[in-house]
């Protein structure tokens, strides 16, 4: 498992427990990072992969529900909800991550944590959000 892989594990497990139980996120991510051996400039990725998909939640949320309408935000699992939210992150606002490798890391991270269905499901909404995203 590469380190960046491992911090998206990290973030994804610090958006899942902040969404579940509403523990305040900056907190987990303290508590979670103690814990991890991230080099630091993954650290600092991890940390941003937290924060910003968090400030673009709404965003990530319009995402999902115009491009998957069957499927209510509040009604997916939460681990497809995140990683979904996660990936939409990155497709958008880290220019410095190719969207394919995006899409691939979030169908892992379905995969790894998701349920049987849930990297088809995830791989399906991030092929059509990967439309919509512009990169040069």
């Amino acid at each position: 498992m590469t380190k960046r892989h491992e911090a998206r594990v990290l973030a994804l497990k610090v958006l899942y427990e902040a969404d579940i139980v509403r523990h305040d996120a900056a907190a987990v991510l303290d508590r979670q990072m103690a814990g991890a051996d991230l080099p630091a400039e993954n650290d600092v990725f991890a940390r941003a992969l937290v924060e910003g998909t968090l400030k673009h939640q709404a965003e990530a949320d319009g995402i999902i529900t115009r491009l998957a309408p069957a499927y209510p935000v509040s009604q997916l699992s939460p681990i497809d909800r995140n990683v979904l939210r996660l990936a939409i992150y990155e497709l958008f606002h880290d220019n410095n991550v190719p969207v394919r490798v995006a899409i691939n890391e979030a169908v892992e991270l379905a995969k790894e944590f998701g349920s049987e269905s849930s990297a088809k499901f995830v791989n399906g909404v991030l092929s059509s959000v990967a439309t919509l995203v512009q990169r040069d």
